[in-house]
C-alpha cells in the first residue's frame, strides 16, 4: 500500500518541474490526481503516465489568474472525484532582474500568480475539506522568502506572503482537521531556473561550491519527497510549518 493510497490530490503547475514531479510521485504512492496547468499537450502526457501506473487522473486547463477558471477547476475536480484530500499549490512564475528594472507589470504577474492564485485555490478547496473533516494543503514558497537573493525581489516578497497567510489560515482550520504547510525550495533545477544559471555549467558549479552545502543542485523529486510526507497521514501532527528543502543554502553564510 502506498503512502497516499486512495487520496485525491489537486496539483497545480503539474505540467512541468516541481508540480509534475509531485503529481507523478503522488500517483506512485497511490493517489488519484487532478493535474492543473495551461499546456494541454503536457497535461495529457502527465495524465497518461499516471493512468499507466493504474491510478485515475484528469487534466484541467486553468489560468490561475482568473477566478472563473478556478471555479471551473473545482467543479471538474468534484464532478470526477467528489472530494479533495490534498491541495498542492506549485504554479509560479519568476522575474529575475535588478530591482530598478522590475516594473508594475512584473509585480502584478508575480502577485497574481504566486500569491493571489494560492489564496483563491485555498478558498475554493478548503470548504470541501471542511465538509470531510480533514485535508492537507501544501503551498510552495521559497527560500527567497527568508534568505536574501539578488534579482528575485517581488518573487521573494510574494513567497513570504504565502508563508504568512499559510500560518494564519492553518491556525483557523487546525481544529477542523485541515493542515496547511509550506515547502521552501532552494536551488532546484527546473524550467524556472534563471537562464544564466541553467545554461551555464560554470555558474552552477560556483553555486554548488559556495552555497549548496550538500554538494549539488536540487531536482524536482527532492521537493516531491517532502510533498508526499506532508500530504500523507504520516504528517497528521504537522501544521503551520515551513519545510526548507535547500541543500543547506540557508546555512551557507
Amino acid at each position: 500500500m502506498g503512502r497516499m493510497e486512495n487520496k485525491i490530490a489537486v496539483v497545480t503547475g503539474a505540467t512541468s518541474g516541481i508540480g509534475e514531479a509531485v503529481a507523478l510521485m503522488y500517483a506512485k504512492e497511490g493517489a488519484d490526481i487532478v493535474a492543473v496547468g495551461r499546456n494541454e499537450k503536457k497535461g495529457q502526457e502527465v495524465v497518461d503516465k499516471i493512468t499507466a501506473m493504474g491510478r485515475e487522473a484528469i487534466f484541467v486547463r486553468c489560468d490561475l489568474r482568473k477566478k472563473e477558471d478556478i471555479c471551473a477547476l473545482k467543479k471538474a475536480a468534484m464532478d470526477k472525484f467528489q472530494r479533495v484530500d490534498v491541495l498542492f499549490n506549485a504554479a509560479g512564475v519568476l522575474v529575475h532582474k535588478p530591482f530598478l528594472e522590475q516594473n508594475d507589470e512584473d509585480f502584478n504577474l508575480i502577485m497574481e500568480t504566486n500569491y493571489r492564485a494560492y489564496v483563491w485555490m485555498m478558498q475554493a478547496f478548503i470548504p470541501e475539506m471542511e465538509k470531510a473533516g480533514k485535508g492537507s494543503v501544501i503551498n510552495v514558497a521559497s527560500i527567497s522568502s527568508i534568505w536574501p537573493e539578488l534579482n528575485s525581489y517581488f518573487y521573494g516578497a510574494m513567497k513570504a506572503a504565502v508563508t504568512n497567510i499559510s500560518r494564519n489560515v492553518a491556525k483557523e482550520y487546525a481544529k477542523k482537521g485541515i493542515r496547511i504547510n509550506c515547502i521552501l525550495p532552494g536551488p532546484i533545477n527546473t524550467n524556472m531556473t534563471p537562464a544564466d544559471v541553467k545554461n551555464n555549467k560554470e555558474v552552477q558549479q560556483e553555486m554548488i561550491n559556495t552555497v549548496c552545502m550538500l554538494g549539488r543542485l536540487g531536482v524536482p523529486d527532492d521537493i516531491a519527497y517532502a510533498a508526499v510526507y506532508l500530504g500523507s497521514d504520516e504528517s497528521s501532527f504537522v501544521t503551520a510549518t515551513e519545510m526548507v528543502v535547500d541543500g543547506g543554502v540557508c546555512i551557507s553564510n
